[in-house]
């Protein structure tokens, strides 16, 4: 048994509506950019005395991760006002 087709137009955004940045999509890439930043920082860095590599590379990837999430935030910010009218 198939189902009927249908035949509908795919979805599209009207001229006069701006487009608006999927700020999840920001955030979480923002994140898993800065800790994986901050790990390698952590990792090629010096050896702390008290803290394993392991340890070090958690504690500054996630610094890292709140620092490019905060970023990433306001880039995308930044990204919908540029893309909203004035009016």
């Amino acid at each position: 048994m198939t189902l009927p087709s249908s035949h509908k137009p795919p979805h599209t955004r009207p001229a006069n509506q701006p487009r608006v940045p999927n700020f999840k999509r920001f955030l979480v890439t923002g994140a898993v950019v800065g800790f994986v930043i901050g790990a390698v920082i952590s990792i090629m860095g010096d050896e702390v005395q008290g803290y394993s590599t392991t340890s070090g590379a958690l504690y500054i990837g996630a610094f890292g991760a709140f620092i490019g999430t905060g970023l990433a935030g306001i880039v995308g910010i930044l990204l919908d006002r540029s893309g909203r009218d004035s009016s």
